[in-house]
Protein backbone atom coordinates (compact mmCIF):
# COMPACT_ATOMS: atom_id res chain seq x y z
CA UNK A 1 0.00 0.00 0.00
CA UNK A 2 1.17 3.52 -1.05
CA UNK A 3 1.52 6.19 1.31
CA UNK A 4 -0.28 9.19 0.37
CA UNK A 5 2.13 12.13 -1.24
CA UNK A 6 2.86 15.43 0.71
CA UNK A 7 1.21 18.24 -0.56
CA UNK A 8 3.71 21.37 -1.46
CA UNK A 9 3.40 22.16 2.13
CA UNK A 10 4.33 18.91 3.50
CA UNK A 11 0.68 17.98 4.42
CA UNK A 12 -0.68 14.76 3.77
CA UNK A 13 -4.60 13.43 3.06
CA UNK A 14 -4.83 10.14 4.08
CA UNK A 15 -7.56 9.44 1.89
CA UNK A 16 -6.55 10.80 -1.75
CA UNK A 17 -3.43 12.25 -3.59
CA UNK A 18 -2.66 15.63 -3.79
CA UNK A 19 -4.29 16.26 -6.89
CA UNK A 20 -3.40 19.23 -10.13
CA UNK A 21 -3.63 19.80 -13.78
CA UNK A 22 -1.17 21.44 -15.67
CA UNK A 23 -2.42 24.35 -17.42
CA UNK A 24 0.22 26.33 -19.17
CA UNK A 25 1.16 25.53 -22.70
CA UNK A 26 -1.44 25.74 -25.96
CA UNK A 27 -1.66 27.64 -28.71
CA UNK A 28 -1.84 30.42 -30.49
CA UNK A 29 -1.40 34.05 -29.11
CA UNK A 30 -1.49 34.24 -25.47
CA UNK A 31 -4.83 36.05 -23.43
CA UNK A 32 -3.87 39.38 -22.15
CA UNK A 33 -6.00 42.27 -20.88
CA UNK A 34 -5.29 45.81 -20.80
CA UNK A 35 -4.85 48.25 -17.73
CA UNK A 36 -4.55 51.67 -19.47
CA UNK A 37 -1.32 51.13 -21.65
CA UNK A 38 -0.05 48.60 -19.93
CA UNK A 39 -0.65 45.29 -21.43
CA UNK A 40 -0.93 41.51 -18.90
CA UNK A 41 -0.47 38.51 -19.91
CA UNK A 42 -1.18 35.89 -17.21
CA UNK A 43 1.39 33.47 -17.04
CA UNK A 44 -0.30 30.07 -15.90
CA UNK A 45 1.45 27.36 -14.53
CA UNK A 46 -0.97 24.61 -12.66
CA UNK A 47 -3.98 24.28 -11.09
CA UNK A 48 -3.77 22.47 -7.73
CA UNK A 49 -6.34 21.18 -5.42
CA UNK A 50 -5.13 21.15 -1.65
CA UNK A 51 -7.56 20.19 1.33
CA UNK A 52 -9.17 22.38 3.01
CA UNK A 53 -7.65 22.23 6.43
CA UNK A 54 -4.34 22.05 5.15
CA UNK A 55 -4.38 25.72 4.16
CA UNK A 56 -7.13 27.68 6.34
CA UNK A 57 -6.56 26.09 10.04
CA UNK A 58 -9.38 27.80 11.37
CA UNK A 59 -12.25 25.34 9.72
CA UNK A 60 -10.51 22.90 11.85
CA UNK A 61 -13.33 24.77 14.80
CA UNK A 62 -15.25 26.76 12.48
CA UNK A 63 -16.86 25.23 9.25
CA UNK A 64 -17.37 27.54 6.29
CA UNK A 65 -21.32 27.77 5.35
CA UNK A 66 -21.93 25.19 2.49
CA UNK A 67 -23.46 26.57 -0.56
CA UNK A 68 -21.63 29.81 -0.46
CA UNK A 69 -20.04 31.30 -3.40
CA UNK A 70 -16.70 30.45 -1.78
CA UNK A 71 -17.68 26.83 -1.67
CA UNK A 72 -18.69 26.12 -5.13
CA UNK A 73 -17.04 26.18 -8.66
CA UNK A 74 -14.69 27.59 -9.23
CA UNK A 75 -13.56 28.54 -5.99
CA UNK A 76 -13.45 24.43 -4.77
CA UNK A 77 -13.75 21.37 -6.38
CA UNK A 78 -14.70 18.17 -5.34
CA UNK A 79 -14.50 19.60 -1.06
CA UNK A 80 -11.27 20.74 -2.38
CA UNK A 81 -10.00 24.63 -2.72
CA UNK A 82 -8.97 25.33 -6.33
CA UNK A 83 -5.72 27.45 -6.44
CA UNK A 84 -4.45 28.59 -9.29
CA UNK A 85 -0.53 29.54 -9.88
CA UNK A 86 0.19 32.26 -11.97
CA UNK A 87 2.43 35.24 -12.72
CA UNK A 88 2.13 38.56 -14.78
CA UNK A 89 3.83 39.94 -17.28
CA UNK A 90 3.59 43.68 -17.85
CA UNK A 91 4.11 45.41 -21.25
CA UNK A 92 4.02 48.81 -20.43
CA UNK A 93 5.21 51.52 -23.34
CA UNK A 94 8.90 50.57 -22.80
CA UNK A 95 9.26 48.07 -20.35
CA UNK A 96 8.53 44.06 -20.02
CA UNK A 97 8.11 43.04 -16.11
CA UNK A 98 7.72 39.98 -14.60
CA UNK A 99 5.63 39.73 -11.55
CA UNK A 100 6.49 36.41 -9.53
CA UNK A 101 8.55 33.48 -11.14
CA UNK A 102 6.28 30.63 -10.34
CA UNK A 103 7.61 27.56 -8.85
CA UNK A 104 10.07 26.06 -11.93
CA UNK A 105 11.27 22.90 -13.46
CA UNK A 106 13.15 20.68 -12.25
CA UNK A 107 13.65 21.66 -8.67
CA UNK A 108 14.04 19.73 -5.70
CA UNK A 109 11.08 20.58 -3.26
CA UNK A 110 9.61 18.03 -0.41
CA UNK A 111 6.77 16.39 -1.99
CA UNK A 112 3.95 17.65 -3.92
CA UNK A 113 3.54 20.12 -6.39
CA UNK A 114 7.00 21.49 -7.44
CA UNK A 115 9.23 18.52 -6.88
CA UNK A 116 10.64 18.11 -9.98
CA UNK A 117 7.75 19.73 -12.24
CA UNK A 118 8.06 19.51 -15.80
CA UNK A 119 5.74 22.37 -17.26
CA UNK A 120 5.22 24.80 -20.08
CA UNK A 121 5.59 28.16 -17.84
CA UNK A 122 8.66 29.74 -20.13
CA UNK A 123 7.30 28.47 -23.80
CA UNK A 124 4.42 30.59 -22.87
CA UNK A 125 6.36 34.19 -23.33
CA UNK A 126 6.90 33.51 -27.18
CA UNK A 127 3.10 33.38 -27.67
CA UNK A 128 3.01 36.83 -26.06
CA UNK A 129 5.51 37.96 -28.42
CA UNK A 130 8.17 37.90 -25.74
CA UNK A 131 11.58 36.72 -25.59
CA UNK A 132 13.09 35.50 -22.25
CA UNK A 133 15.81 37.88 -22.90
CA UNK A 134 13.34 40.71 -23.62
CA UNK A 135 12.80 40.60 -20.19
CA UNK A 136 14.05 43.42 -18.09
CA UNK A 137 12.88 43.35 -14.69
CA UNK A 138 11.41 40.26 -12.42
CA UNK A 139 10.18 41.74 -9.40
CA UNK A 140 8.91 39.44 -6.28
CA UNK A 141 6.10 40.31 -4.24
CA UNK A 142 8.18 37.65 -1.48
CA UNK A 143 10.02 34.97 -1.59
CA UNK A 144 8.32 32.04 -1.04
CA UNK A 145 8.94 28.59 -3.18
CA UNK A 146 5.92 29.00 -5.61
CA UNK A 147 7.09 32.57 -6.33
CA UNK A 148 10.76 32.31 -6.97
CA UNK A 149 11.42 29.13 -8.97
CA UNK A 150 11.75 30.22 -13.35
CA UNK A 151 13.97 32.98 -11.91
CA UNK A 152 16.77 30.49 -12.26
CA UNK A 153 17.35 27.62 -15.00
CA UNK A 154 19.60 24.17 -14.81
CA UNK A 155 23.19 25.34 -16.50
CA UNK A 156 24.32 21.81 -17.53
CA UNK A 157 26.75 21.34 -15.21
CA UNK A 158 24.86 21.24 -11.84
CA UNK A 159 24.10 24.82 -11.65
CA UNK A 160 21.45 27.36 -11.44
CA UNK A 161 21.79 30.79 -13.56
CA UNK A 162 19.25 33.58 -14.47
CA UNK A 163 16.61 32.39 -16.49
CA UNK A 164 16.08 35.91 -18.35
CA UNK A 165 19.55 36.78 -18.94
CA UNK A 166 19.03 40.18 -19.26
CA UNK A 167 17.01 40.88 -16.68
CA UNK A 168 17.58 42.97 -13.03
CA UNK A 169 16.09 40.86 -10.24
CA UNK A 170 14.20 42.73 -7.33
CA UNK A 171 12.94 41.83 -4.20
CA UNK A 172 12.56 44.16 -0.68
CA UNK A 173 15.57 44.43 1.66
CA UNK A 174 13.46 43.40 4.26
CA UNK A 175 12.07 40.13 2.74
CA UNK A 176 15.44 38.99 1.84
CA UNK A 177 17.10 39.82 5.03
CA UNK A 178 14.28 37.49 6.63
CA UNK A 179 14.82 34.38 4.42
CA UNK A 180 18.62 34.64 4.73
CA UNK A 181 18.74 34.84 8.46
CA UNK A 182 17.93 32.34 11.28
CA UNK A 183 14.36 32.54 11.07
CA UNK A 184 13.94 32.12 7.39
CA UNK A 185 16.39 29.27 7.29
CA UNK A 186 14.11 27.57 10.14
CA UNK A 187 11.29 28.44 7.74
CA UNK A 188 12.59 26.81 4.52
CA UNK A 189 12.58 23.41 6.38
CA UNK A 190 9.37 22.70 5.46
CA UNK A 191 9.68 22.92 1.50
CA UNK A 192 13.83 22.38 1.29
CA UNK A 193 16.44 25.78 0.52
CA UNK A 194 14.59 26.98 -2.79
CA UNK A 195 16.65 30.34 -1.40
CA UNK A 196 20.03 27.74 -3.36
CA UNK A 197 18.73 27.14 -6.67
CA UNK A 198 16.37 29.88 -7.37
CA UNK A 199 17.69 33.35 -5.67
CA UNK A 200 21.15 33.22 -4.51
CA UNK A 201 22.10 32.57 -8.09
CA UNK A 202 20.73 35.28 -8.95
CA UNK A 203 23.06 37.47 -5.83
CA UNK A 204 26.00 35.58 -7.08
CA UNK A 205 25.70 36.37 -10.65
CA UNK A 206 25.31 40.03 -9.66
CA UNK A 207 21.59 40.69 -10.82
CA UNK A 208 19.74 40.65 -7.70
CA UNK A 209 18.76 44.38 -6.60
CA UNK A 210 17.58 45.09 -2.81
CA UNK A 211 15.02 47.49 -3.09
CA UNK A 212 12.40 49.53 -0.66
CA UNK A 213 9.34 48.31 0.37
CA UNK A 214 7.79 51.48 -2.03
CA UNK A 215 9.98 51.31 -5.00
CA UNK A 216 8.54 52.81 -8.18
CA UNK A 217 9.56 50.59 -11.30
CA UNK A 218 8.22 52.98 -14.15
CA UNK A 219 5.74 55.71 -14.15
CA UNK A 220 3.37 53.71 -14.27
CA UNK A 221 4.19 51.10 -11.45
CA UNK A 222 5.31 51.29 -7.92
CA UNK A 223 5.48 48.61 -4.64
CA UNK A 224 3.03 49.00 -1.73
CA UNK A 225 4.74 47.73 1.41
CA UNK A 226 1.95 44.91 3.25
CA UNK A 227 4.39 43.09 5.51
CA UNK A 228 2.49 39.94 7.16
CA UNK A 229 2.63 37.21 4.68
CA UNK A 230 6.23 37.45 4.69
CA UNK A 231 8.11 40.10 6.29
CA UNK A 232 8.57 42.20 3.32
CA UNK A 233 5.98 41.15 1.36
CA UNK A 234 4.71 43.93 -1.13
CA UNK A 235 2.03 44.18 -3.82
CA UNK A 236 2.09 46.13 -7.01
CA UNK A 237 -0.16 49.31 -8.02
CA UNK A 238 -0.16 49.76 -11.81
CA UNK A 239 -1.56 52.59 -13.30
CA UNK A 240 -2.33 54.34 -17.06
CA UNK A 241 -4.65 55.80 -18.76
CA UNK A 242 -7.09 56.44 -15.81
CA UNK A 243 -7.19 52.90 -15.00
CA UNK A 244 -5.47 50.86 -12.04
CA UNK A 245 -4.87 47.37 -10.76
CA UNK A 246 -3.65 46.27 -7.66
CA UNK A 247 -1.52 43.20 -8.38
CA UNK A 248 -1.76 41.11 -4.72
CA UNK A 249 0.43 38.54 -4.97
CA UNK A 250 -0.14 36.37 -2.01
CA UNK A 251 -2.27 38.86 -0.15
CA UNK A 252 -5.64 36.52 -0.39
CA UNK A 253 -5.24 32.95 -2.11
CA UNK A 254 -9.08 32.14 -1.72
CA UNK A 255 -12.75 33.45 -1.85
CA UNK A 256 -13.16 32.21 1.75
CA UNK A 257 -10.76 35.05 2.72
CA UNK A 258 -13.46 37.84 0.81
CA UNK A 259 -16.08 37.19 3.48
CA UNK A 260 -13.57 36.07 6.13
CA UNK A 261 -10.45 38.27 5.71
CA UNK A 262 -9.19 37.83 9.03
CA UNK A 263 -8.51 34.32 7.88
CA UNK A 264 -4.78 33.97 7.02
CA UNK A 265 -4.01 30.96 5.76
CA UNK A 266 -1.59 28.81 7.67
CA UNK A 267 1.99 29.62 5.81
CA UNK A 268 1.79 33.49 6.75
CA UNK A 269 4.16 34.42 8.70
CA UNK A 270 2.72 36.99 10.98
CA UNK A 271 -1.07 35.88 10.65
CA UNK A 272 -2.68 38.96 12.19
CA UNK A 273 -0.66 41.46 10.46
CA UNK A 274 -1.82 39.69 7.39
CA UNK A 275 -5.26 39.58 7.97
CA UNK A 276 -4.83 43.63 8.53
CA UNK A 277 -3.46 43.99 5.27
CA UNK A 278 -5.88 41.65 3.57
CA UNK A 279 -8.47 43.80 4.96
CA UNK A 280 -6.84 46.75 3.91
CA UNK A 281 -6.33 45.68 0.17
CA UNK A 282 -9.78 44.50 0.06
CA UNK A 283 -10.98 48.01 1.35
CA UNK A 284 -9.15 49.92 -1.10
CA UNK A 285 -10.45 47.76 -3.94
CA UNK A 286 -14.31 47.68 -3.07
CA UNK A 287 -14.16 51.62 -2.35
CA UNK A 288 -12.20 52.76 -5.13
CA UNK A 289 -13.53 50.41 -8.11
CA UNK A 290 -9.83 49.21 -8.78
CA UNK A 291 -9.21 46.05 -10.74
CA UNK A 292 -8.04 43.11 -7.88
CA UNK A 293 -5.39 40.14 -9.67
CA UNK A 294 -4.39 37.70 -7.17
CA UNK A 295 -1.84 35.21 -7.54
CA UNK A 296 -4.04 32.25 -6.85
CA UNK A 297 -7.78 32.88 -7.49
CA UNK A 298 -9.00 30.74 -10.17
CA UNK A 299 -8.24 31.53 -13.85
CA UNK A 300 -8.99 34.38 -14.94
CA UNK A 301 -7.98 35.46 -11.28
CA UNK A 302 -8.62 39.12 -11.67
CA UNK A 303 -12.11 40.75 -10.44
CA UNK A 304 -13.53 43.29 -9.17
CA UNK A 305 -14.59 43.26 -5.51
CA UNK A 306 -18.16 44.67 -3.63
CA UNK A 307 -18.45 45.40 -0.06
CA UNK A 308 -21.39 42.58 1.05
CA UNK A 309 -23.02 42.55 4.47
CA UNK A 310 -20.07 40.08 5.65
CA UNK A 311 -16.99 41.31 4.17
CA UNK A 312 -17.11 41.20 0.35
CA UNK A 313 -17.39 39.41 -2.78
CA UNK A 314 -16.15 39.39 -6.09
CA UNK A 315 -16.78 39.89 -10.05
CA UNK A 316 -14.64 38.45 -11.99
CA UNK A 317 -13.36 39.77 -15.75
CA UNK A 318 -14.78 38.04 -18.65
CA UNK A 319 -12.45 36.25 -20.67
Amino acid sequence: MSTPAADQHGHTDASTEPRWVDTGGGAGPLWSFHVGEVEVFPIREVDYFPVPTDFFPQLESEPWTEGTFYTREPFTHEGRLRLNQEAHLLRTPDRLILVDAGGGNGKPRRGGVFDQADRPFLEQFARAGVSLADIDTVVFTHLHVDHVGFATSADGAGGWVPTFPNARYLVVREEFEWWTGPEGAAALERTGDYLADSILPLRDAGVLDLVPADQVLTPEIHLVPAFGHTPGNVYLVVESAGQRALFAGDMLHHGVQLERPEWSIRYCVVPGDSADQRRRLLERAADSGDLLVPAHFPFPAAGYVHRAERGFTYTFIEV
